[in-house]
């Protein structure tokens, strides 16, 4: 049975629009956190920002309110979008195949303020693809064969929704710079992550990197949750991490490790 999408671009007979209320509040969170990001001093070196949860909002609604509408068990914690992944299609590790045709969302997408040329936004027409964002969601296509059984335990959740971008278009992250130039991101984006740890009801952080590792632990340290909450590492599905031809099945492994595998196994028939 195919999931029914909610979204304020999806509006009733009467014209009313409808929602789960836990994506609404997810929503919220990220408004909230787009907000007080507004305020952050970026570091020098970053000359255009892409925040597709802004200029991509109808499909990265339509993922919220399709597929985040009820408490998970596990959230797979990436860092920040990839510029032919999210940066395109609103969606975290969002690569457009995957995006389009597994988790059948499309919708308009807009452009940011500033806009460097050789990281043009074109949405659904972009026509390079993600590699990460092709493993991740293609082992989960394998496994799962429907999104709804991947969605009935887990989510994707990013840190941070923006990409930052030097004025050539090279690809600038947090874990870029010293502490003390991104401490007051950490300030802002910590609190955030906490309180969707708290409305999903989270039992497990698959940590996509060592950064999100970091901040994870940290964000554990710094604020209560009403339960535990275990943190696991899991390498990220990137091409440029070294000795990562085999991310795949290393991930199948993980999975199997941590008594995972079999949130995503299909069912019987």
């Amino acid at each position: 049975m195919e999931t029914e999408v909610v979204s304020s671009f999806f509006t009733s007979s009467s014209g009313e629009s409808r929602s789960e209320d836990i994506s609404e509040k997810f929503l919220q969170l990220v408004d909230e956190l787009n907000l007080s990001l507004g305020q952050f001093q970026m570091p020098k070196k970053v000359k255009a920002v892409y925040n597709p949860t802004i200029y991509a909002r109808e499909p990265f609604e339509m993922y919220v309110r399709k597929y985040c509408n009820t408490p998970k068990r596990i959230i797979f914690f990436g860092m920040n979008p990839g510029p032919f992944g999210m940066s395109q299609t609103g969606i975290p590790f969002g690569e457009i195949e995957s995006v389009r045709d597994w988790l059948g969302i499309s919708g308009t997408v807009g452009k940011p303020p500033v806009e460097i040329k050789s990281r043009e936004v074109l949405g659904f027409d972009c026509k390079r693809s993600e590699i990460s964002g092709k493993r991740f969601w293609g082992l989960f296509r394998t496994l799962c064969g429907t999104p709804e059984n991947f969605f009935k335990s887990s989510f994707v959740y990013n840190y941070l929704p923006q990409q930052w971008l030097t004025d050539t278009g090279c690809n600038l992250t947090p874990g870029d710079f010293k502490t003390h130039e991104v401490q007051e991101l950490y300030n802002i984006c910590d609190p955030v992550f906490h309180k969707v740890l708290e409305l999903y009801q989270v039992d497990y952080i698959v940590a996509i990197g060592k950064f999100c590792e970091t901040r994870a632990k940290k964000t554990i340290e710094k604020y209560s949750l009403p339960k535990p909450v275990k943190i696991l590492y899991m390498q990220h599905p990137s091409p440029r991490v070294v000795n990562n031809n085999n991310w795949t099945e290393k991930t199948i492994d993980f999975l199997k490790e941590n008594n995972l595998l079999q949130y995503y196994t299909q069912p019987s028939a």
